[in-house]
């Protein structure tokens, strides 16, 4: 494990997957991250690359070939290289080898940078295309935190908030069919928040587009502990927890989501398949901010 800490937070990570395994309030002890329970879900926070959901039939085709890849791509699995580390901040880096063109052919530099400032962890995800004319993924993360917070409390007292209020729909999974479908259906008339229960998640995901809000909130009735999550340049947020509602809650910034039902394009025509010209380099990044802290040490990236 990798660590990194400051006076607020201290913040652990897996090298496979680039993955927040836990981040620790050094004023109350509590590690607000999933605690990986394989019975539920044995991961916490993994970066998804180069895609974000299933492939149809976990195959997709490039340039006239096909390749297959499992739901959320081979970066989880992948163990990076710990490209830079100090107190307050970590660069986790992964590139192309001969076992990942098996999957994906292009050449790539994914680079994801965790550091901490006062009371966040902020991640950046930088991907840089050195060697082809064009190059296309989706990407995303996936931090799954305590829901609740504390052992032994109810996690149908917790809910999200939206900063802002939103007229919004939500995209439906299509379970059986195992794909994204074209329905959709209203989320938030002028509302900001919801509270975390099962029937919300029975469809998968709760996968919301072009919402105005810079950040979300987990919040508890029952305590006065809660926690933001920032995002930046990314085009979907999916909500979801595990079949029984208790324990986690993952709050995840996407750019694209799993492949349409009836999809039979190339991998390039994928919804929000981001395109990289040789040279170029894309960025996102989200940024998790824990309370209680003192309100005027709060530093804001966005």
């Amino acid at each position: 494990m990798i660590t990194i800490k400051n006076d607020y937070l201290e913040a652990q990570f897996d090298p496979k997957g680039a993955e927040i395994s836990k981040l620790i309030g050094m004023q109350d002890g509590l590690n607000y991250m999933w605690k990986q329970d394989p019975c539920l879900w044995g991961h916490s926070a993994p970066v998804l690359f180069p895609i974000v959901g299933a492939l149809k039939n976990g195959t997709c085709c490039i340039d006239g070939k096909e390749y297959h890849m499992n739901q959320h791509g081979f970066s989880r699995n992948t163990e990076y290289e710990v490209y830079e580390h100090d107190d307050t901040h970590v660069v986790f880096h992964l590139s192309s080898s001969d076992e990942i063109k098996k999957m994906y052919p292009y050449e790539f530099d994914l680079y994801v940078t965790y550091t901490l400032v006062d009371n966040k962890l902020k991640a950046e995800f930088r991907v840089e295309n050195h060697n082809e004319d064009v190059i296309y993924f989706q990407i995303g993360g996936h931090p799954a935190f305590a829901c609740p917070f504390i052992e032994g409390e109810d996690a149908n007292d917790y809910y999200i908030e939206f900063e802002q209020n939103e007229t919004v729909d939500q995209k439906i999974i299509d379970v059986e069919r195992k794909g994204m479908s074209h329905e959709t259906k209203r989320l938030f008339d002028n509302e900001r928040h919801f509270f975390v229960r099962q029937a919300m998640f029975d469809n998968d995901a709760v996968v919301v587009p072009h919402f105005k809000s810079r950040y979300v909130s987990l919040k508890s009735l029952t305590n006065n502990k809660s926690l933001n999550f920032y995002m930046k340049g990314f085009d979907h947020l999916g909500l979801w927890t595990s079949k029984h509602v208790g324990g986690l809650l993952a709050i995840e910034p996407w750019v694209g989501h799993t492949d349409y039902v009836d999809f039979e394009g190339d991998f390039k025509d994928k919804e929000s398949a981001v395109a990289l010209k040789k040279g170029e380099t894309f960025n996102c990044e989200f940024a998790v901010e824990i309370f209680p802290v003192r309100r005027q040490e709060i530093v804001f990236f966005f």
